[in-house]
């Protein structure tokens, strides 16, 4: 006799669907884990009091001086995360930064803007290519590599031009720092399409998913066959690449190149890349999350100066916010393991 399995009970939950699956598997539970929800609750929160304090921010003047001041910030903040996926810290990417900022004008007065651009690039791919072969591959500490790389970097940095100079032209700044449209700062256009190629890069292909588990455990990648080596000098790589274009940005935005150009962007990525909540420890990062972090770090040095105070002021504040982006995970764990000690003891004495 055969029998017939009994219909599905009318009680059962129903299948979420497929949107539903989609936006909790990418959503606020994604962003959550990657550490993305507090830069966008800053950002919102001091966006709102910018505005409030200089409603001007709304002006298409005000809005495209603000983007184009943030975008090179957010694009050092972008390559520095790429490096702390890893695990590791780039100390020189002030330096790649300046390097391909004087790189890109100088080479601009004699070549095409293309091939300028391609010059630009390449500096920072190669100042990427250098670190990433000696940490890799010297197994050396990339805090200790980057540290030395920077004053070698911003040696040939002054060495092929010792003053702001260059041939950085007024059509270039309207390329890379005027409007695409009324209150469309080119600067935000070409840090979106940078953003969501690299994006694509670290979240669709398997080159990023190995950065990614280098940061979060070394071990386990080699233990599956994956060359480790390869994808940090690749990580390397990559950061120094997206490092110069925002070298090649900022040259656009104030029409000239500076050998000193990117010496006050190396505290700041740190402070954006930890505002972001992107951990030192590695495998865990926000593209999204670094971007606003840095548009909220742009927003305090903006609301300091609208205020009078005197702009180092701002590196004060990303000092303190990579203390305490450090420091509070610390104190918390060991007040929750203060905590738990105490009810075990209290459970035990009543027991």
């Amino acid at each position: 006799m055969t029998t017939t399995a009994p219909p599905p009970s009318s009680s059962a939950a129903p299948a979420p669907s497929l949107p539903k699956r989609l936006w909790n598997a990418q959503g606020p539970v994604r962003l959550r884990r990657e550490g993305a929800l507090a830069p966008i609750l800053a950002f919102v929160i001091f966006l709102v009091v910018y505005i409030i304090i200089n409603p001007e921010l709304l002006t298409r003047f005000q809005l495209q001086t603000a983007a184009n001041l943030v975008v090179p910030l957010a694009l050092a903040a972008l390559g520095q995360m790429i490096i702390v996926l890893t695990g590791g810290i780039d100390i020189s990417i002030g330096a790649i930064m300046s390097l391909s900022n004087v790189v890109f004008a100088t080479t601009m007065a004699f070549m095409p803007t293309p091939l300028a651009l391609l010059c630009g690039i390449a500096a920072g791919l190669a100042c990427g290519l250098f670190n990433g072969l000696l940490v890799a591959y010297g197994r050396l500490p990339a805090i200790a590599v980057t540290l030395a790389s920077s004053f070698i970097f911003a040696s040939l940095s002054r060495e092929i031009m010792d003053r702001p100079g260059g041939g950085v032209t007024t059509e270039f700044y309207l390329l890379t720092s005027g409007e695409l449209l009324p209150f469309v700062p080119m600067s935000i256009v070409w840090l979106t399409l940078i953003g969501v190629g690299l994006w694509f890069v670290l979240q669709r292909t398997s080159f990023g998913r190995h950065i990614y588990g280098v940061g979060s455990n070394a071990d386990s990648v080699r233990s599956a066959g994956i060359n480790d080596r390869r994808a940090t000098v690749g990580a390397f790589a990559l950061s120094g690449v997206v490092v110069a274009l925002g070298g090649i940005m900022l040259a656009g935005s104030t029409i000239t190149g500076d050998p000193r150009s990117g010496d006050p962007y190396l505290l700041t990525s740190i402070a954006a890349v930890a505002l972001a909540g992107v951990s030192f420890a590695g495998g865990k990062g926000s593209i999204i999350g670094t971007i606003l972090a840095a548009f909220t770090l742009g927003l305090v040095g903006s609301l300091l100066f609208f205020a009078g105070i005197n702009s180092y002021w701002q590196y004060v504040i990303s000092a303190l916010i990579v203390i305490a982006v450090v420091a509070i995970p610390v104190v918390w764990s060991r007040i929750s393991g203060a905590i738990g000690a105490s009810k075990a003891a209290a459970k035990g004495t009543r027991a």
